[in-house]
């Protein structure tokens, strides 16, 4: 079993814990970055440069890697890959490359923030209310449904780019004006969740789930977090999940305002906190190789883990002699 991980950058431990997944098969993980000097690279059994993902040639040059390496499957690991790559399933198919991601249609929903909170609100579910102009907004703040602050943000965006924090309607204009295909929200936000989830790539049924508590965010990644088992966030997400129809990772953002829940955003993918459910025990990396051999995994039970443990991100740092034929 040979996998590939795209755009790895910095993920070295990611690329460590897939790795260690794969060596089970006798297979190998093959790194691919357009950057011959991303660290993850050298962390893999094997590496290869491939074309930036918002190059025309993206595409092009994961097959040919594939064909090359006898790519199994590909493992996403950044915001941008996932519709490129899903986009393009057929292709991947008709050379036996699997893709560990859900369907195209809700990979779809969940690029766009504006479709992200119908789809959630269609499911029946408490989503943070989302709205694309600023006439719908106004109604709503004149119904007092809720008040400023707002906050303004591209529909596309990702991590924290392009956010806005407004405290009246003067800002709210200027912020919009400004912001390209804006969507606006108000600001639920007493607490901020991660869930890290896994839902089985053959049956579709929950796997795992990992909950902590956002502390400090850093250009949108969680850079700390303690781990969280609250009963009444873990029905709302496994309840959202049995209903939804999504496979594979997950990265799910919650936010918590007056004692209720909020689901804010749904990414197929693996999060930059999935390090914390990893060392916590809830190994996705083997669910999902299990799946990629034709294996199930166990449907999920209840929470493993204890509460109360913090993940704390540093650097390290790499020392390479890098041949320039390589």
């Amino acid at each position: 079993m040979n996998i590939l991980i795209c755009s790895t950058g910095s993920r070295v431990k990611m690329t460590q814990y897939i790795k260690e997944a794969v060596k089970s098969t006798g297979g190998k993980v093959i790194a691919g970055d357009s950057d011959p000097y991303s660290p993850a690279l050298f962390a893999a059994d094997d590496y290869v440069l491939l074309k930036p993902v918002d190059d025309d040639e993206y595409i092009s040059s994961i097959i040919q890697v594939c064909k090359q390496k006898e790519i199994d499957a590909i493992i996403p690991l950044i915001e941008e890959e996932v519709p490129k790559l899903v986009k393009n399933q057929s292709v991947l198919d008709n050379i036996g490359v699997k893709l560990a991601t859900s369907e195209q249609d809700l990979v779809d929903v969940c690029t766009d923030k504006l479709k992200t909170y119908q789809y959630i609100d269609q499911l029946g579910f408490p989503g943070v209310p989302t709205f694309s102009t600023i006439e719908e907004t106004l109604t709503l703040l004149n119904d007092r449904d809720f008040d400023y602050p707002l906050i303004v943000k591209p529909a596309d965006g990702k991590g924290s780019e392009g956010v806005w924090r407004v405290e009246n309607e003067t800002q709210l204009r200027e912020a919009v004006e400004k912001v390209g295909h804006p969507i606006i929200q108000p600001y639920l936000k007493d607490k901020e969740f991660g869930i890290d989830v896994y839902i089985d790539l053959i049956n579709g049924q929950l796997v795992d789930v990992f909950m902590k508590e956002k502390f400090k965010m850093v250009n949108g990644a969680t850079d700390k977090s303690i781990s969280v088992n609250d009963e009444k966030l873990l029905s709302l997400i496994t309840s959202f999940v049995e209903a939804a129809g999504f496979t594979g990772p997950l990265d799910i953002d919650c936010f918590e305002w007056n004692g209720k829940y909020y689901i804010s955003e749904i990414n197929p993918r693996f999060g930059a906190g999935y390090l914390h459910a990893h060392e916590m025990g809830c190994n996705f990396m083997k669910y999902i190789v299990n799946n990629l051999i034709g294996k199930e995994n166990q449907p999920f039970e209840r929470i493993q883990y204890p509460e109360g443990i913090w993940m704390m991100k540093y650097s390290e740092v790499m020392l390479r002699k890098i041949d320039s034929s390589e």
